[in-house]
């Protein structure tokens, strides 16, 4: 059963918002939606690690989501799965001021290269 679409980040009341806990899952043939409360309140507390000597940073975090409210194939969906999240990024180097050359690891750097991924293992059935 191939299929395909888009993903997009919502609050509770279905607002789109990229910093949202909730996925609705848009795809050709159905949509359904992906509680990541719990998942998102895991990572918050994880910590990169971070090489100043490389200027690199990692970060990886695991929790559960929720899969529910289906519609078309998707309809009667629901299910739990663990999922691990995982970056790794380059960062630059600050130009000017006392911290000139350090690795700029703020909020706001750009990584000059980064890596992600997001997997799971668990369990979906349908009605």
């Amino acid at each position: 059963m191939g299929d395909y679409g888009t993903a997009v980040s919502i609050d509770k009341d279905g607002t789109v918002d990229t910093n949202g806990d909730y996925v609705k899952i848009e795809l050709k043939k159905g949509t359904f939606l992906v509680n990541a409360v719990a998942l998102n309140e895991e990572t918050a507390r994880a910590q990169p690690m971070v090489n100043t000597t490389t200027c690199s940073a990692l970060f990886t975090g695991t929790g559960p989501i929720s899969i529910s409210q289906g519609t078309g194939i998707y309809a009667g969906i629901s299910g739990t799965a663990k999922m691990t999240i995982v970056f790794a990024g380059i960062f630059p180097t600050l130009k000017t001021g006392a911290n000139k050359g350090k690795c700029n690891t703020t909020d706001t750097a750009e990584p000059v290269g980064q890596y992600s991924s997001i997997t799971g293992t668990g369990t979906v059935s349908f009605g």
